[in-house]
């Protein structure tokens, strides 16, 4: 995401924290809030400058206050906390499909529901299914079927003929609670088929899970649901480790178009003035990944040509009509990127349905979606400034929705990866000053806690940067200490080995480890799981002649390094490139630093005239020239 992505770039806007915004403050006090909140709900990472700000808060003032507002009210409290009690029920079941079917009441901004849900019994004692769905939502009825008792052959639940629908639940804050009937009761590896209807008005929570919103005179519908707030608006079992496959079905009002995840099956126009969107995701999905966006759109498509040459991908694209002129140009280069990454990780993972972006009522945020990705409409301007924003959504789906974290701990293992993807692309245009220039750009000279479980969620400003810029820079660190050889093919088999499935740090430091040839323990512990700071350098030096030899023209350096930060992590263990500067060029060497104290002689064949410590960026550090110690 960008928050999330602009998941959000520049910290854009994620949770936790004090309430920065309340009702009754001074105007100044008001102005000043919202431009500094302009890094987090401008650009989404974290990259805009602060003209743009000032001059984006000018065009938009008013709406991008009230997306901060309610984006910290929704998101500063009330995230879903599951007992061990509850986890052990989920333990007993797995998701395997779903087919949702949505209509909408738009004046009274409404929905009707109907989901039919496979899942498989893990356990032989299984006798209660929790499903999370939210109160603001009233079931009206329930149907099971037990498919392996039935003898039925059908594609999908829908199909399952005659639906006695009155199973017995009751409805929680956060669930419903289906007790079995006997008749209905499985055997380990049974699957079991559920009809659930339902109704109610969404709530808006967390980063905008359900809105009903008016843009420039239309009304737009659209989700977003990360972390876990889809049970506002559908049921499912909400675990980002528990992907199933996907259809969704949204009948609309006629004019009004239906996007949603994976590929278009079929539009059919109804008697009653609507016509109903299929799409059918056949890749396995998290539940948080699940979007739809409904609305009136100008639609135009480009093709992606695999890598190996035999098959040709739809690039689609909805924008407002008053900004597709606009789109058309900043989104003109997206079959390239899916190319770019494509080569450097492996084939785009969903080739056999699509990829695209879909404007939504978000100002500057964009969300990863998986195969349509959410695009704030502020970002939509016609010169490409928002590039970064849109390599960074397409590289989440292999990062991110093709791998899928385990559980939000994890979290890094999205933001972290596709704001590195950024620089990528970055390096893949402009060379090695635009990737290391971008890289600088993500460091703010302080980050909170640590990137590895974060204390609390990325819609806090301070966690956010932690995670995702700081996360970054793990990546490009990691980059530095294994060579481009063994980083990139360690990626690209990290990607194939959890394609479709889930990770979590422990996976990506295995996978880095093979490659590497030895433990890199001692790297992520100081950088992910127990540091929350940077090494601070301290250095002095001096030169002779070498060995006494007066008028060789060769000379030694002897470098003194410490480490002197006061932190958890008293010594960051680095390879660390020195740059000596003499009359003749400059001469570059790497030593490892794993000791506070370490010197070190260099072998020069010119006059040094300055030394530099790690010149051009491989370590988030501070560095500071001292006194040379005799």
């Amino acid at each position: 995401m960008n928050i999330k992505k602009v998941h959000m770039k520049n910290p854009e806007i994620y949770r936790k924290g004090t309430v920065l915004f309340t009702f009754g403050v001074v105007f100044n006090v008001l102005l000043c809030t919202v431009l500094i909140m302009g890094s987090v709900i401008l650009t989404k990472k974290g990259n805009a400058t602060g003209k743009e700000v000032v001059e984006l808060t000018k065009e938009k003032g008013v709406e991008i206050f009230e997306d901060v507002y309610e984006l910290y009210k929704g998101a500063a409290g009330d995230l879903r906390v599951d007992s061990e009690e509850t986890m052990r029920m989920l333990a007993q079941y797995d998701a395997v499909s779903y087919d949702l079917n949505l209509s909408f009441d738009i004046p009274n901004k409404s929905i009707h529901g109907i989901n039919y849900m496979t899942i498989r019994a893990e356990v032989d004692t299984f006798r209660t299914i929790y499903i999370n769905l939210h109160d603001n939502l009233k079931v009206n009825s329930i149907g099971i079927k037990n498919k392996m008792r039935t003898g039925i052959n059908y594609r999908e639940a829908k199909d399952i003929p005659q639906w006695d629908s009155s199973a017995s639940y009751t409805q929680t804050k956060d669930y419903i609670v289906i007790t079995l009937a006997e008749s209905d009761i499985p055997m380990k590896g049974d699957l079991l088929a559920i009809r659930i209807d339902y109704s109610g008005k969404p709530v808006k929570k967390g980063f905008d899970s359900f809105s009903f919103k008016e843009l420039y005179g239309n009304m737009y519908i659209y989700t977003l649901s990360e972390p876990n707030w889809g049970p506002v608006w559908w049921p499912s079992k909400d675990f980002p480790d528990d992907k199933a496959t996907m259809n969704m079905r949204l009948t609309v009002p006629n004019g009004m178009k239906g996007i949603s995840n994976g590929k278009l099956e079929s539009e059919i126009p109804n008697e009653d003035g609507t016509t109903t969107f299929s799409w059918s995701s056949s890749y396995p999905i998290a539940t948080y990944l699940v979007s739809i966006v409904v609305g009136t759109y100008t639609y135009w498509e480009d093709t992606y040509t695999s890598l190996d040459g035999t098959k040709e991908m739809p690039v689609v694209y909805y924008a407002f009509p008053k900004d597709s002129a606009k789109a058309r140009i900043d989104w003109k280069s997206t079959p390239e990127m899916v190319k770019y990454f494509s080569e450097t990780f492996g084939e785009y993972p969903f080739i056999n349905e699509k990829y695209g972006n879909a404007q939504f009522g978000w100002t500057s945020g964009a969300m990863e979606h998986q195969t349509i990705t959410s695009y704030g409409y502020l970002l939509v301007t016609g010169d490409n400034r928002y590039d970064y924003v849109n390599a960074h959504e397409l590289a989440h789906h292999w990062f991110g929705d093709a791998v899928t974290l385990k559980d939000w701990k994890n979290i890094w293992l999205n933001e972290g990866f596709a704001s590195y993807c950024e620089a990528l692309w970055m390096e893949h245009k402009g060379g090695t000053e635009a990737y290391l220039a971008h890289m600088k750009g993500f460091d703010f000279g302080y980050f909170s806690g640590t990137v590895y479980a974060p204390q609390g969620f990325i819609d806090n400003p301070a966690i956010y940067a932690t995670i995702y810029q700081k996360g970054a820079w793990v990546l490009h660190m990691l980059r530095g200490v294994m060579g481009d050889e063994k980083f990139f093919a360690g990626m690209r088999d990290y990607y194939e080995k959890f394609k479709y499935s889930n990770a979590d740090t422990e996976n990506l430091v295995a996978v880095m480890e093979q490659h590497y040839g030895s433990s890199l323990s001692w790297f992520f512990d100081q950088w992910v799981y127990k540091g929350t700071g940077r090494p601070k350098y301290e250095y002095s030096w001096k030169f002779e002649d070498f060995q006494g030899q007066t008028g060789s023209g060769v000379y030694t350096v002897r470098l003194q390094l410490k480490q002197v930060q006061k932190e958890t992590i008293e010594v960051y263990k680095m390879p660390v490139k020195i740059t000596v500067v003499t009359d003749a060029g400059e001469k570059e060497f790497s030593v490892f630093n794993d000791t506070r104290e370490q010197s070190f002689l260099l072998t020069v064949d010119s006059k040094p005239k300055e030394v530099i410590i790690d010149k051009d960026g491989w370590i988030l550090k501070k560095a500071a020239k001292g006194t040379y110690e005799k």
